[in-house]
């Protein structure tokens, strides 16, 4: 049932001007949803998935807007910055191609508009048992990550397996991003290698009441990287397989190492291991054969878990192909 024929359930909406207020606001009300543009959170609603009484917007906190570079040549993105703000930020079109690429591949240009960074790295994880209506769930006896006790993705394991399926992930990652958080107690930064867990029930590393302040890139790696986004449609669609490589080079341009990561398969996103030692060979297909080998997709999609574990060797054989292709990253 498409979302806008389904009512929001009732919530109180508060509206901080300030970081400080917003997580004043968490700790009082520890039980609390954020929103910023609302693109995931509101559907989710209003398909029974969240039914907060609070909800804490930070549309109207300016301090987290704001896109800078930094004073070693990094560049530090708000969590409130839009996906299109990002995607066509100048330091990070000219210093981070791919990440703006990325942002590009995030469903369509309006909602770009309204979405954000922080909320893209925060974004609940996805399932075809999760993602549908109240009355489609109940009629299950409801899902792990809702209100059931069953994980209809494998029903014998103990864990919800629902994927993380946002689009810059992989590409942070690679980037050696790090996350800012603050609450009341006050703030720390993790890595974003760091931040995501095994259970799609508990899928980053967030405490209660913190807020997500900032997303921070170090200088560009001297690397060039490619980022694909396999999913049925050229647009809107959420993806079936997130893949990004990173190859690393020396001053002349020689491939001296790298990194994989793969995600859109479960919770976590999957960095391939062994994958700079084949990097350094120049073996492309080495790479592929071993994300291949590691990467176990679930039914958490409509589309055949076979079929996405395969299209793994493919898309990471075709971003290393990118990547290889055009050295300006």
């Amino acid at each position: 049932m498409p979302t806008e024929m389904l009512p929001l359930p009732e919530f109180a909406l508060l509206r901080p001007g300030s970081v400080d207020e917003c997580v004043a606001l968490l700790a009082e009300h520890p039980d609390a949803k954020l929103v910023s543009g609302g693109t995931d959170l509101i559907p989710s609603m209003k398909y029974g998935i969240f039914a907060p009484d609070t909800v804490v917007s930070t549309a109207h906190i300016a301090a987290l807007r704001g896109i800078t570079a930094t004073a070693d040549g990094g560049v530090s993105i708000g969590a409130g910055a839009t996906l299109w703000d990002v995607r066509h930020h100048p330091d990070v079109v000219a210093r981070y191609p791919t990440l703006s690429a990325a942002c590009a591949t995030i469903a369509t240009p309006t909602i770009q508009a309204m979405g954000t960074l922080g909320g893209n790295v925060m974004l609940d994880t996805r399932c075809t048992w999760y993602n549908q209506s109240t009355f489609w769930r109940r009629s299950l006896g409801g899902c792990l990550k809702c209100e059931g006790d069953i994980c209809w993705v494998a029903p014998k394991g103990g864990g919800c397996y629902a994927a993380n399926s946002a689009d810059t992930v992989p590409v942070l990652q690679l980037l050696d991003a790090s996350v800012t958080l603050q609450s009341a107690d006050g703030s720390r930064s993790v890595p974003l290698s760091d931040f995501y867990d095994e259970d799609g029930r508990t899928w980053h590393t967030a405490r209660p009441g913190e807020l997500l302040t900032r997303i921070a890139l170090p200088p560009p790696p001297r690397a060039w990287l490619a980022h694909r986004k396999l999913r049925p449609r050229g647009a809107i669609d959420y993806p079936l397989l997130l893949t990004a490589v990173r190859v690393d080079v020396d001053v002349d341009d020689r491939p001296i190492g790298g990194r994989v990561v793969v995600s859109a398969l479960g919770p976590k996103p999957l960095e391939i291991a062994g994958a700079a030692d084949a990097l350094a060979r120049g073996d492309t297909a080495a790479v592929a054969d071993l994300a291949w080998k590691q990467a176990f997709p679930l039914s958490t999609h409509t589309w055949p878990s076979l079929w996405r574990k395969k299209m793994v060797r493919v898309e990471v054989r075709r971003a290393l192909a990118d990547a290889l292709g055009d050295t300006a990253g």
